[in-house]
């Protein structure tokens, strides 16, 4: 009798062992997005803050999944291993979700460089860096708007549909996913330079305008006239563009998470 009572003790702990390794494998997964994603990897958090909310996320997000069809590995590096797999994973995907933000920096960037306003950054301290002006208020216009739209919600779930098709330690390496990863990088350049396109073209024009106003009007100081004009100018088409720029916000947004979830799929 006393021999069974043993082995079914020996039992319990051997199966709480395996939750206990499950669990830490969520949250390596979990922690990657959270060090890496937009609005939930943001540096301004306190660390302490960002530690339990990945903990709780990991917690509630383990009674969801099956259980693997074999054990975990008990051997200390392979599971470490298997963990920074997973750590990986997570980070892949913020990362993806990140190339809308360093988009809109692209787009801040030449902004100010056409306006006048490229010698003076702020510091920016959710993605710990500086930002050009135009671009940290494009970017907080940004944060808001995903926000509004339950952006954040969105990544959670993402995280959470990445289980489906990329099980605990079932992580795939495919060359055609890193073709596509380059191309999405492509493409953060090529939005950047929408977003500044209306304001780079208007300053384009305008300085034109200055130069042949300086040619016909020699007593004009282009230098002393010139910034004031393409700043004003540029704080005007910025109120101006706002719609739209919320409106390639909707497409930029809506085209990250179609990438995350070919990401997932190109994963498993």
């Amino acid at each position: 009798m006393r021999w069974t009572v043993r082995k079914l003790e020996a039992a319990a702990v051997v199966a709480e062992v395996e939750i206990f390794k499950f669990f830490l494998l969520v949250m390596a997964r979990v922690s990657g997005l959270m060090v890496s994603a937009p609005i939930l990897g943001s540096g301004s958090y306190p660390v302490i803050a960002k530690i339990a909310f990945t903990g709780l996320l990991a917690f509630l997000i383990t009674p969801m999944l099956p259980a693997l069809g074999e054990p975990i590995a008990e051997e200390a590096l392979a599971f470490s291993l298997i963990a920074a797999v997973e750590f990986l994973i997570g980070l892949i995907m913020g990362f993806v979700m990140s190339l809308v933000f360093a988009a809109i920096q692209v787009g801040g960037q030449i902004m100010d460089m056409q306006t006048g306003f490229g010698m003076m950054n702020v510091f920016n301290p959710a993605l710990e860096t500086q930002f050009p002006i135009f671009g940290f208020f494009l970017f907080i216009i940004a944060v808001l708007y995903l926000l509004l739209m339950n952006g954040h919600h969105k990544m959670i779930e993402g995280l959470i549909y990445s289980y489906e098709h990329v099980p605990l330690g079932g992580f795939v390496v495919r060359p055609e996913l890193v073709f596509q990863a380059g191309k999405w990088g492509g493409q953060m350049f090529a939005d950047g330079l929408m977003i500044a396109a209306p304001v780079a073209t208007a300053m384009l024009l305008a300085y034109v305008t200055m130069g042949i106003l300086g040619r016909v009007v020699p007593q004009i100081h282009l230098f002393i006239v010139g910034f004031p004009v393409t700043i004003a100018l540029g704080l005007f088409l910025m109120g101006v563009i706002l719609n739209v720029y919320l409106s390639v916000l909707d497409g930029m947004f809506d085209r990250m998470f179609r990438n995350v979830e070919t990401l997932i799929h190109g994963m498993g």
